[in-house]
């Protein structure tokens, strides 16, 4: 029964297509799927990152060009090791994003401009405001859009709490760890790279030995979120519930049941 809670096998990659990787911030890009971005480079997708944030927030002197800067040049380092050519910045303020329609249509125009087959985004269960937000608008984007357009959630700042995909990153983790450490600005206020790379092993616990890193994802249809609007909304319990597994003593067997 537990693979109905976790996936118990890995992937080689997402999917095939055109892929747009939509990041708050400078780093999320890689911290959060740069094992998925060298696959699709592998593969000969199209791959298009926007990050939607300036990431100026951390600085003494909040917003400050000079920063703003710094972390967009990181990224641009980081984009040469993972191979996908140079994102796109928004330069939308840093936790100043607000879902509504002006961020809703513009992801909705980046989809459509580039013609995505993948789009990844963070995870509705993040914490940090300006992820939730991206989170939210770029769901109502793909669900707006329909079809077979698929959305891949990617975890940063919190685990998933129930993955459906996990993509074997075994292979191109170095060259991940190489990427993180492009961020330097970020890396001397927190080991963000070391939680990545203890987070990217751990999910390879249900996983073959030979699996030793993989990415984790929550990967859903256009057409899945518009025929179930609480696809990503479920609660632990309402999903155990659904797979009939015992939630409390009365779900448990009977002493009865037991002996028997």
């Amino acid at each position: 029964m537990e693979h109905l809670f976790i996936p118990y096998e890995a992937h080689r990659q997402v999917g095939r297509g055109i892929a747009l990787v939509f990041a708050p911030h400078p780093d999320d890009e890689v911290f959060g799927c740069g094992g998925a971005i060298m696959s699709h480079v592998a593969a000969g997708d199209p791959v298009h990152v926007v990050i939607v944030t300036d990431g100026g927030y951390a600085s003494d002197a909040a917003g400050s060009e000079d920063y703003v800067r710094v972390r967009e040049e990181e990224s641009l380092r980081a984009a040469q090791v993972l191979g996908y050519g140079r994102p796109v910045f928004w330069r939308m303020k840093d936790r100043e994003l607000t879902y509504g329609e002006p961020l809703v249509g513009r992801i909705r125009e980046a989809i459509l401009q580039c013609r995505a087959d993948f789009v990844y985004a963070p995870s509705l269960h993040e914490i940090h405001p300006d992820h939730r937000a991206l989170a939210i608008a770029a769901t109502q984007a793909v669900r707006r859009l329909g079809g077979e357009l698929r959305l891949a959630m990617y975890e940063v700042g919190i685990p998933l709490l129930y993955p459906n995909l996990l993509l074997d990153i075994t292979d191109v983790v170095e060259r991940k760890q190489a990427a993180m450490a492009c961020f330097g600005s970020q890396l001397l206020r927190q080991r963000y790279d070391k939680h990545m790379t203890a987070l990217n092993q751990f999910r390879s616990y249900t996983l073959p030995m030979e699996i030793q890193a993989a990415e984790a994802y929550f990967v859903a249809s256009a057409s899945e979120l518009a025929r179930d609007p609480l696809l990503l909304h479920k609660s632990e319990n309402q999903r155990q519930a659904e797979l009939r597994a015992a939630l409390d003593a009365s779900d448990a067997p009977s002493s009865a049941r037991l002996s028997g």
